[in-house]
């Protein structure tokens, strides 16, 4: 399961098409057919990915997406960062993914206040600590282990499976500074 987030409103670039070619030949193509000719191919599946997330990148605002595993820790951080900005519901919907809106005024207030709290090194500080807790996390689990228990029992703790770094703020950052506001999908 994933999160994925549109942007409702996003700034749009001209992107020159010319700068993307094995995108633009095997996009055309139905995605079972893409899937087979990639199957045998890993240069030609890598080159037309890495021309889609650098063509993606130019309008950033349209989409991110995050695994479940990712999205749940920076929803948490960008809940607790933002309480004066996100109401209840946009706190609660931002833990499903059934099309909640936020709107264009507090996407840009939520970029603001990451791109302040990045800058600040509140956000780095707060890797660190996520790190350290998924250290002991993981420590707690192998000790589970050796003692008897069964992985994903009653006993384990999920908090080393889910990752927390700058970089995915700062992406969310800027897809939420040119999104015009964003659906949590």
């Amino acid at each position: 399961m994933g999160f994925d987030i549109y942007g409702t409103n996003p700034v749009m670039r001209e992107i020159n098409e010319d700068k993307y070619p094995t995108f633009n030949k095997y996009n055309k193509l139905e995605w079972k057919e893409r899937t087979k000719l990639f199957k045998d191919n890993d240069k030609l599946e890598d080159k037309y990915w890495k021309e889609y997330n650098l063509r993606e990148k130019e309008n950033c605002g349209t989409y991110f997406r995050n695994n479940v595993w990712w999205w749940r820790p920076l929803w948490n951080y960008v809940c607790g960062s933002c309480e004066d900005i996100l109401d209840e519901d946009d706190v609660n919907g931002g833990g499903w993914n059934d099309g909640h809106h936020i709107t264009e005024e507090k996407a840009s207030a939520i970029a603001k206040r990451l791109f302040e709290l990045i800058d600040e090194g509140d956000t780095k500080g707060y890797e660190d600590y996520h790190k350290k807790q998924a250290d002991e996390s993981n420590a707690n689990n192998k000790r589970y282990l050796t003692n008897g228990g069964k992985k994903y029992g009653d006993g384990w703790d999920w908090n080393d499976s889910y990752p927390f770094n700058v970089d995915n703020v700062r992406e969310f950052a800027k897809f939420c500074s040119e999104s015009g506001g964003f659906e949590i999908c």
